[in-house]
């Protein structure tokens, strides 16, 4: 990587030797300007020279291993694949039968609840997609998402249709302070905020639901406030959320799978990838370890949000798949564990 240094350090010995008497007032600036799109026009050149090959050579690794990681995992995998799928159909049942329901009662709350079914649907593929390629890490950042989407999903079915409106009407909070934040960096970001008459628009409207849902609104989640009257409404968190909805036990998987998102001093060095690596290493691409607590942390929270969503629509039918949807969860957790108890009783021989 000290190729072009050291052609620059030569050409400085090479002036100071015929120009002894001239290397004070050498000019560094000025030879560096000139040297710089010629060396760039160099690198760009020899690595668009090996490109195809390098690219060939790294896509066939990357699916060799990918294949010997499904592998592996193959019977969690399938379980939770397959319970996806009957999460999925049984969302689209309970949209395709109550929506017209729902859209003559102005059910505002079926509407969210059935957009973050969907939501959390679209979350566990994404999932299931880095765990079959070898990114455990990354599925369990995306676990942490899917848990909010399942936590707010319970909050706004115990709380009702206020709650799920006031909810709806937030959208008008974050789409007014997005576009603040658009505008004060638009220069910086030489991308084009809209057009000040789009944000005045915005601020009307945003003037109305705090007028209408009382100061406070405007904070992160302010569309909660309401059902926490004691507390102000900047000081509530997601942890209260769950908290309310009895799923505060969660919160240490929660904190868990931050370190994955966040840019903190642990998260720099325990790693998923690397449980079953007993060296100091650094990881940049595909492992094959980690994935049993994102995949089963997956398979509960996919089941808890469907249930959610069935329990609004009761019926035996109903009934009969949550009870379904929870052997399922069990029988993905036992699978991953009886993977890991195989390979290591291999490994131990």
């Amino acid at each position: 990587m000290n190729v072009f240094h050291k052609q620059f350090m030569d050409i400085i010995k090479d002036e100071f030797e015929a120009n002894p008497d001239r290397i004070e007032k050498f000019d560094f600036d000025g030879t560096l300007q000139k040297l710089h799109p010629k060396l760039v026009s160099t690198l760009r050149k020899s690595l668009e020279k090996h490109t195809k090959q390098m690219l060939s050579e790294r896509r066939q690794q990357f699916s060799s291993f990918t294949e010997r990681n499904e592998a592996r995992w193959k019977n969690a995998f399938d379980l939770l694949e397959a319970h996806i799928v009957i999460c999925t159909e049984a969302g689209e049942s309970i949209n395709f039968e109550n929506r017209p329901i729902a859209v003559e009662e102005n059910d505002l709350k079926f509407d969210i609840l059935i957009r973050h079914h969907a939501r959390a649907c679209h979350i566990a593929n994404e999932i299931l997609c880095l765990l079959k390629n070898g990114f455990a890490d990354a599925a369990h950042a995306r676990w942490r998402a899917l848990h909010e989407v399942n936590v707010t999903a319970w909050f706004i079915e115990k709380h009702g249709q206020e709650c799920a409106r006031r909810f709806y009407f937030h959208d008008i909070i974050d789409s007014y302070d997005g576009m603040k934040e658009h505008k004060k960096y638009e220069a910086r970001l030489q991308e084009k905020a809209p057009e000040q008459s789009v944000i005045d628009d915005c601020k009307q409207e945003y003037d109305k639901v705090i007028k209408e849902f009382g100061k406070g609104f405007e904070s992160h989640y302010g569309w909660a406030a309401h059902v926490f009257p004691e507390r102000k409404p900047r000081t509530i968190g997601f942890a209260a959320l769950e908290k309310d909805v009895g799923l505060d036990h969660m919160r240490p998987y929660y904190k868990w799978a931050s370190q994955n998102i966040h840019a903190g001093s642990k998260g720099t060095r325990v790693r998923l990838a690397l449980v079953e690596c007993p060296d100091d290493i650094l990881v940049v691409g595909q492992s094959d370890s980690g994935m049993a607590d994102p995949a089963h942390a997956t398979s509960l929270s996919l089941t808890q949000i469907t249930t959610c969503l069935l329990k609004t629509v009761p019926s035996l039918d109903h009934i009969v798949l949550m009870n379904l949807l929870g052997e399922y969860a069990d029988d993905i957790g036992k699978a991953l564990l009886q993977i890991l108890s195989k390979d290591r009783i291999e490994s131990a021989e």
